[in-house]
């Protein structure tokens, strides 16, 4: 083979592998809170409830996460999976009472404040960092 042909042969290949590798996923769209949505720290969780003895903890895991990781005691469960199940189940809840959610690390809780303000919720607060981040700073699990 002369030069030329395995230049352009190897070329060629670079090429097609190239054009088979899977292209990245898209970024996802941000959330964007409302401003009445803010972040809590789990550090200041137990203050807070001190302050706010009304407030309400809710849970938007799957029950497989609560059962192998344990959960915030008195926590209530609404799984983000179970969509409008779930958004339904909020719309039942006292609006003015203030409102903590938390999901793994935060995403789905995020996604949840949004819903959770459409139904007219006042106090929503988000776990910052998610029960990852609560277990992480040694707060108490409840299994």
């Amino acid at each position: 083979m002369n030069i030329f042909f395995k230049t352009a042969l190897l070329l060629f290949g670079s090429f097609a592998i190239a054009a088979e590798l899977p292209k990245a996923a898209p970024e996802p769209t941000p959330v964007i809170l409302p401003a009445e949505v803010h972040d809590i720290a789990p550090d200041q969780v137990e203050r807070y409830l001190v302050d706010h003895l009304d407030t309400i903890i809710i849970d938007v895991r799957t029950e497989d996460e609560r059962r192998t990781r344990g959960f915030i005691l008195n926590s209530l469960h609404h799984d983000y999976f179970h969509g409008q199940k779930t958004i339904d189940a909020l719309a039942k809840l006292d609006k003015t009472k203030p409102c903590i959610v938390y999901c793994a690390i935060g995403g789905r809780a995020q996604l949840i404040a949004v819903e959770m303000h459409k139904l007219g919720f006042k106090n929503i607060l988000l776990l910052k960092g998610g029960f990852n981040a609560w277990t992480a700073s040694g707060q108490a699990v409840a299994k």
